[in-house]
Parts: structure tokens; C-alpha cells; sequence
């Protein structure tokens, strides 16, 4: 394990954060396992030390995955839905409060954030179905062995650790309202200190029930009647039914071409899409080198202009028409491209809400000499998603509702069974050489960082570890345009003369982290790269 750094191995690799999630990957793969399990295995044990980040209860889970058999790409959709029972008008829209989640994403305030916290902020929980299809659709080893390493993490306890003290502190007033979470996050009633030990109480019940009984327990066994109970005794409106019937969508991903290389992308209404469309766009302009302000100009121009169609056009396709086809085609890109040519330096202000674009998600990588790639995000939501903990199992619920726009009348307005917009940027790249998985946590500063990352892969032939470290700007439909505080003082210089609104900002997403398979030369090769990686020996 090399913190900050790349590795080649000839066997597998996974890139992962924290530490000991990656290392159970790479365990995964000591043990006979192939990519898949090795994702599997580390998307469940990321949760064990990061449930602020994610949660065998979270939201959601967006995969890209190469099939190293046949060598075709699959997207895997594991997105929360609406209950049955969920309508436009369930929450009660208050005039815009203080800064929060509302306040900041859709302009508005909710009465009790009930959207956001509580029983009626969970949709159905996407992320364990998701690990569930992945293993059981491609993985090899039996699920009980994915399940275990897990387990061991919490029978030898570990140390909060800076972060989720932190965010057990930061979100302290949240938490006490939930007694079940209290009692779990707290160290005897009190906030953690970061050396503290932890043993996630109850959590290891959940993991032996399924281990013993499999993934389909937390949707059709005595999981689910647990959830459904506390959740609907507590107000919420999530049904049995609701769980039974959810089952994630494996499809082919979208696509796009950038330069030599195909880019691969989760379906909507993840976030991909975006991506494909920045990415389209920059392929009709000139290939600059990221030391030219005018490199950062011509992203700063395109991404307003992908974050406008963005915010009017996107949704759940099976609720609103997204004219994806046109939003994804070449000619489309070609026109606004054009635009771009003719007005090279129009910049706007911001009419759109800023958005929080919080780090609480995490993003795995693997891939195996067998030619499986996987690129998987996975996430709560906000930190701790809902804060509602299940009684009894340890389990934290994310907040998939909180996601769909509350005010009603909106193309990702609440409906039931609908699933929600995210930001989530899970990709998959193809080169003659090279199949990369490439994500990163960071709400709606995805977008703009992942168009970045992947515009370097490919012109700059960086690594992935110097992609996933370089310097980062973000911009929705205007100015102001944040600036990571390692962008050079010249290339500030240069987007100030252009008229550029520039803000520094300390950090401009999270940890990215790849993995990718050599497809030519002699012999298989594994890359991983991003802030922590791990090697099966």
C-alpha cells in the first residue's frame, strides 16, 4: 500500500479510500477473487470506517464495469426510488432559510428538512443492491468470503478517525434527534475523539444476516421488515413492496467519443451524461496544454453550457423527456462548440443556486489481469445521509429524497418510483492501449473535475495518479469560477484578463481514484492510482 502514488501489478489492483477498505480488495484478489469481488468487497468495507460517506443503507451506487470475457462495457444503476406512496407535494416549500441542503440545491427551505432528515428523507436504499448485482452478475468467489473481511474489520475495532469525528461534530445536533443514531455514532453519549475505538455496534449483526442469508435479505428478508417497521412508525412512507420490487438496471453505459478514446458513462439520471456532453464539446475545440489560461477559459465556457442543458433538460427519463440522444450527439456539440469559436469570451454571472457540492461519497476502482475493469461510487448522500439508524442492526439510511427537487412541477420534481438527478460521475475510458475506471466524490463539482481528469488522461497521457492530483476549477451555468489552491498564480492572471469572476477555494472535490487494464502489448498488465491503492501480491 503507497499512499499518494501509482502501482503496476500483473495480478490486480484496487484504489479505494480509506486505507483498509482498498487493502480488502487487494485481499479479494490474494484469495482467488477477480475485480468484481474485489469492488464488492471494498464498497462494503468503505462504509465500515466512512458511514458519513456511505452506508449499507445508502442511496445509491453508479457503476461502469468491463466485462474482461467478452470485453464489453456495462452500466449498473443502483439509484435510490421514490416510495410508492411519494408525491409532489409532500413536503411542506418554505421561503429560502439559512444556508442548507434546500437552500443551497433548490433554492427554496422545507419545513423540519424533512427531505433531508428523518423517516420521510428515505427512498428506497440502492447501494447494497448494487454491490449485490455486481458480485452476483460477475464476481467468483462465494458471497460470504466478499462479506468477511468486513466483519473482521469490526470484530478488531478501529479508531474514528479525523473525519468521521469530525463529522459526528459537525452534525452533533442532528444526530442527538435519533436516539438508535446517537447510540450509535456517539462514544458513551459523548462526541468521539479520533483515537477513540469504534466497533460499530449492531453492524455486525446486519453483516452476519447477510452473509448468512444474502444480499436480498436487506430488500425481501428480516432487514427489510425491520426497515419498513421503524421507518413507517416513525412517519416514513417506505413499503415492504418498495423494497421487494426494487432491482437495479444493468444496461449498456452511454458514450462518447473524446480525441482516440471512447468514454463510457453511468445512465441517467446519474451524472455522466454531462461529462460525455463537456467532453464532446472540447473535442471540437483546439488541444491545449492545461499551463494555458486559455485551457481553463475554454473548460470554464464549455461547462456553463453543459450545466445550462444540465439543469433544464435532465431527469428520470421514465418521468420527462431528455432529448439524450441530441444532448449526446456529435453535431449538437459541434454547434455549441461553434458558438464558443465565435464568442470566445462571453462570461456570465450565475442565476442558478451554487449547489454544496460536499466530499460525502467515495469512489472505487479495480481491475484484474483478466481484463475486468470496475469503476463504482457509492454514496449516503450529505453526511449520514438521513441520520436515521435502523434499531438493533446499526444501520444508517441515506437520504435518496432529498435528492429530487421538493418544489413540485420540475423535471426531477418527487414522484413515485422516480429516481433522482445526481451529480455522481462513475466513467470507464477506452483507448487502443488502455480500459481506465476513473470517479470522485464531490456533488456537483463532479461534473467539472471528472471533465477535467479525463481531458488530461487523454491529451497529456498523464498517469492516473498525477490526473487524479492536478490542479481542479469548477463552474456551474456562471461566474464566480473557483479555483483550487494549487492553480498557478499566472493561469488566475490570465482568466482575470479574460474577464473571468475567479474565487480560490481550499479543496474543489475529493479523492479520485482509478484502476485500468492494459488491452495491448505483451502480457496483462493493472495500473491503480489515486490516494490510496492496494496490490494483491
Amino acid at each position: 500500500m503507497i499512499e499518494g502514488q501509482q502501482i503496476d501489478s500483473d495480478v490486480g489492483a484496487v484504489a479505494a479510500e480509506p486505507e483498509d477498505s482498498a487493502r480488502v480488495g487487494a485481499r479479494i484478489l490474494a484469495e482467488g477473487g477477480n475485480a468484481f469481488d474485489a469492488a464488492a468487497a471494498t464498497c462494503l468495507a468503505v462504509p465500515m470506517r466512512y458511514p458519513d460517506k456511505t452506508g449499507v443503507g445508502g442511496y445509491m451506487m453508479s457503476a461502469v464495469v468491463r466485462d474482461g470475457t467478452s470485453g464489453k462495457i456495462w452500466s449498473i444503476d443502483a439509484n435510490s426510488r421514490a416510495p410508492a406512496a411519494a408525491h409532489d407535494s409532500m413536503y411542506d416549500i418554505l421561503p429560502k432559510g439559512p444556508a442548507g441542503l434546500n437552500e443551497s440545491e433548490y433554492d427554496c427551505s422545507v419545513r423540519d428538512n424533512a427531505n433531508v432528515y428523518g423517516a420521510l428523507a428515505v427512498g428506497v436504499p440502492g447501494q447494497l443492491a448494487g454491490i449485490g448485482t455486481l458480485w452476483e452478475r460477475w464476481g467468483k468467489l462465494p458471497w460470504a468470503q466478499v462479506v468477511q473481511p468486513s466483519l473482521d474489520m469490526l470484530a478488531d475495532g478501529f479508531p474514528y478517525s479525523e473525519q468521521t469525528a469530525a463529522s459526528i461534530r459537525n452534525n452533533e445536533e442532528v444526530i442527538r434527534r435519533f436516539p438508535a443514531t446517537a447510540a450509535h455514532l456517539l462514544k458513551d453519549g459523548a462526541v468521539p475523539e479520533p483515537d477513540d475505538v469504534w466497533h460499530r455496534p449492531d453492524m455486525e449483526k446486519t453483516l452476519e444476516r447477510l452473509a448468512t442469508a444474502g444480499w436480498r435479505d436487506f430488500y425481501e428478508g428480516q432487514l427489510a421488515r425491520a426497515m419498513t417497521d421503524q421507518l413507517q412508525a416513525a412517519g416514513g412512507i417506505l413499503s415492504a413492496d418498495d423494497l421487494a420490487n426494487y432491482h437495479p438496471r444493468v444496461t449498456e453505459a452511454y458514450s462518447a467519443r473524446y480525441r482516440d478514446t471512447e468514454i463510457f458513462g453511468c445512465i441517467l439520471p446519474n451524472g455522466p451524461l454531462s461529462i460525455l456532453q463537456a467532453l464532446n464539446m472540447l473535442d471540437h475545440l483546439p488541444a491545449l496544454s492545461d499551463d494555458d489560461p486559455r485551457w481553463w477559459h475554454q473548460m470554464t465556457e464549455v461547462l456553463k453550457l453543459v450545466w445550462r442543458d444540465r439543469l433544464t433538460y435532465l431527469g428520470d427519463p421514465d418521468y420527462v423527456d431528455v432529448p439524450i440522444e441530441r444532448l449526446l450527439s456529435r453535431d449538437y456539440a459541434a454547434g455549441r462548440a461553434e458558438a464558443l469559436r465565435q464568442f470566445p469570451d462571453r462570461v456570465e454571472s450565475d442565476p442558478w443556486p451554487a449547489g454544496s457540492g460536499g466530499p460525502e461519497t467515495s469512489h472505487v476502482s479495480a481491475a484484474d489481469a483478466e481484463g475486468n475493469v470496475v469503476s463504482a461510487t457509492i454514496t449516503q448522500g450529505g453526511a449520514f445521509g438521513s441520520c436515521f439508524t435502523i434499531d438493533g442492526w446499526g444501520l444508517i439510511l441515506g437520504h435518496g429524497m432529498c435528492r429530487l427537487d421538493p418544489r413540485p412541477g420540475l423535471s426531477n420534481s418527487v414522484a413515485a418510483g422516480k429516481r433522482p438527478l445526481n451529480n455522481v460521475g462513475t466513467m470507464l475510458l477506452r483507448s487502443a492501449e488502455h480500459d481506465t475506471a476513473l470517479g470522485l466524490p464531490g456533488g456537483r463539482r463532479i461534473i467539472a473535475v471528472m471533465t477535467q481528469m479525463a481531458a488530461r488522461l487523454v491529451d497529456a497521457g498523464v498517469t492516473l495518479h498525477d490526473t487524479a492530483v492536478a490542479p481542479r476549477m469548477h463552474v456551474t451555468t456562471g461566474e464566480p469560477l473557483e479555483l483550487g489552491p494549487d492553480v498557478p498564480e499566472e493561469i488566475e492572471a490570465g482568466l482575470t484578463e479574460r474577464g473571468h469572476r475567479v474565487e480560490r477555494f481550499h479543496r474543489i472535490a475529493g479523492a479520485a481514484h482509478g484502476a485500468s487494464f492494459r488491452t495491448a502489448g505483451e502480457g496483462a498488465a493493472v495500473s491503480a492510482g489515486g490516494s490510496c491503492w492496494a496490490a494483491a501480491p
